[in-house]
């Protein structure tokens, strides 16, 4: 007999082999099942995006490849009084890995009290659902940059909705699911405004800031660029050290750090954006201070920035990095040409896919600019341009196809992809 290994797999069973003492199942859409009582309920989704990766190398070879990007299984509803979900995505490779949204949620002071593992209130493109983006990655203002693999955070958040506003604020623990246990901590808030909404045109504003503080055994917080998309060459672009002895070595060692463990990371953020009927514009622009003051030798500086520095390093300290100025900016448009509207997410701040009016589906062409740069090592930025394509199938099925162009300024990259998905959510 197999044994399920994913805690996830034994809930979704449980509530399958209840059905009989359910008062209510629905089919609609998906699948919802109520007890009797009125006081439990489970809903079931999930979603497949399978992707294909063909890359033009320049200096850079990447391989060129398939992948299941994202085969997740969801479990929401509530108990007693409390909401709940549990997210699974069995691409990420373990279960821990695996968790995305795994928390408990209770009206609270007019809002939506969250504790758990959830995404910080931050980024318009982060807050965007992976099954509504414009194109197939985030941006870097997002956990494809500033906040790479700190996408989701350990902690509490509240969250409202007022008229035409809303509010997010969340304290959080910088351990990840599947990382070390750690005493470092962080907040997030993001505030959104849209203050035309209609059936036609949508406008909207949002400001957001972060604050990480990494602390006993802590990893280090970094910010990078996909700028060739996924699965090509990454550009890392800052660093703050954590707490986990990455500092080692003694003067004169070939390869050497020195310098404080720890540092603060801060993150300010602005959002833009709109719709007029087919037409759609986004836009953020990101400011973060990453910490530093430590040293590392030159042969240790090419292996984690992939090229030397481009200033000169004490022969005996090495590279002297201090505090990091990191800038990054994007700007992203589509026009559905079978004349769809993107609707506005008030909830989220966010906007989603267009549903298509006809049974012949709709298609979108999307375009998207996407800089990042580090103001205190010279020439170390990146930049991606990308113009694609989108058909809807139906409301749950859609095919992407996007032309990457990437630009590593720092070594010279200029490596292309040509990505292809095909995706169902449910």
């Amino acid at each position: 007999m197999k044994h399920c290994r994913h805690g996830i797999c034994v809930l979704v069973g449980a509530v399958l082999f209840n059905t009989a003492s359910a008062d209510q199942a629905e089919t609609r859409g998906d699948l919802e099942i109520t007890s009797d009582d009125g006081n439990f309920s489970a809903k079931i989704g999930g979603r497949i995006h399978f992707d294909t990766y063909l890359f033009d190398p320049d200096i850079e070879d990447p391989v060129s490849t398939t992948e299941f990007r994202r085969a997740r299984i969801s479990l929401s509803g509530k108990a007693w009084g409390w909401k709940y979900k549990l997210e699974q995505d069995f691409a990420a490779g373990d279960t821990l890995s695996g968790f995305r949204d795994a928390y408990i949620a209770h009206d609270f002071f007019g809002g939506t009290v969250k504790i758990g593992s959830f995404k910080p209130y931050r980024s318009m493109d982060e807050m965007t659902s992976s099954n509504e983006l414009t194109v197939m990655e985030r941006s870097f203002s997002s956990g494809s940059g500033i906040y790479d693999g700190r996408q989701r955070q350990q902690g509490i958040g509240w969250h409202d909705v007022w008229n035409c506003t809303t509010f997010g604020l969340m304290g959080f623990n910088t351990r990840d699911p599947a990382g070390p246990r750690n005493e470092g901590v962080g907040a997030a808030g993001r505030f959104t405004w849209a203050p035309i909404d209609d059936d036609l045109s949508t406008v909207h504003f949002g400001i957001s800031a972060s604050h990480e503080n990494p602390n006993r055994d802590s990893d280090e917080l970094e910010a990078t660029a996909d700028y060739a998309g996924r699965r090509g060459p990454t550009q890392l672009i800052a660093l703050t050290p954590g707490d986990r002895s990455l500092f080692f070595g003694d003067y004169g060692d070939e390869f050497f750090y020195f310098g404080d463990d720890g540092g603060d990371v801060n993150i300010a953020g602005l959002e833009l954006a709109g719709t007029y009927g087919p037409l759609y514009a986004q836009a953020e622009y990101a400011y973060a201070e990453y910490d530093g003051d430590y040293s590392i030798s030159e042969a240790v500086f090419e292996d984690w920035f992939d090229a030397p520095p481009g200033f000169d390093c004490d022969p005996f300290f090495g590279c002297f990095i201090g505090d990091q100025d990191v800038h990054t900016w994007y700007i992203m448009g589509s026009w559905m040409i079978t004349g769809e509207h993107k609707p506005y997410d008030l909830k989220k701040g966010a906007f989603e896919s267009a549903k298509p009016r006809s049974d012949w589906g709709a298609w979108e062409l999307t375009a998207r600019y996407d800089t990042i740069e580090n103001r205190d090592i010279p020439n170390l930025e990146a930049n991606s341009t990308i113009i694609g394509v989108n058909y809807y199938h139906n409301p749950q099925v859609r095919f992407m196809v996007n032309l990457v162009f990437g630009d590593d300024e720092f070594t010279g990259d200029e490596t292309k992809q040509l990505a292809i998905r095909a995706q169902m959510s449910w």
